[in-house]
């Protein structure tokens, strides 16, 4: 075995000469900020239905997303990304409010496929349990999505983005459901 001193990106452009000061969120600091919300899943809503979140910029440099569910049984969902549903925020019209397809096309599930939503209380951190990636954290997501296949985009699309749980089984018993997104706002 080798002892060996590697160095992150942003850490080598510090040490360069000149100095190569890394993007905010990208290895170089930044403010964090942070959403969250809570809904009531219903007892009989059934597989597919979305829960509609928290709502970021397509430029956030997603850092974690926590998911907290209380007293739902037999549920399940995946933690997809979506445009956001309004007509009036900057998402282009014609892709509001659809989940965004990646190769395939298919759901992204970028945050989990098949979450538990059940429990007496579930807490989880959900940011790694689907195709993000520690890497993405340090990339606009809009361009996460483009680099996992997003079929309705190549740029930027401008807006917001909704995360959403999609049922993929129904609510027997309903309860709180709720997501914390912390992020920074890309330049």
């Amino acid at each position: 075995m080798a002892v060996v001193t590697p160095k992150s990106p942003s850490i080598t452009g510090w040490d360069a000469s000149p100095m190569v000061i890394p993007t905010s969120g990208e290895g170089g600091p930044g403010s964090l900020r942070s959403v969250n919300d809570t809904l009531t899943a219903v007892a009989g809503d059934s597989a597919v239905s979305v829960y509609r979140l928290v709502r970021i910029p397509t430029n956030a440099k997603v850092k974690t997303v926590l998911l907290t569910t209380q007293a739902i049984t037999v549920a399940a969902g995946d933690i997809d990304v979506a445009f956001s549903s309004s007509l009036v925020d900057g998402t282009p019209p014609q892709l509001a409010g659809g989940i965004v397809q990646i190769t395939g096309p298919v759901d992204n599930k970028l945050f989990g496929a098949a979450q538990t939503l059940a429990g007496p209380l579930s807490h989880k951190d959900t940011t790694f349990l689907g195709t993000y990636t520690p890497v993405h954290q340090n990339l606009p997501l809009w361009q996460v999505l483009v680099n996992l296949g997003a079929t309705q985009f190549t740029t930027d699309p401008g807006g917001f983005f909704d995360l959403v749980i999609k049922l993929t089984t129904g609510v027997t018993v309903g309860g709180p459901a709720a997501l914390r997104c912390d992020f920074v706002e890309g330049n």
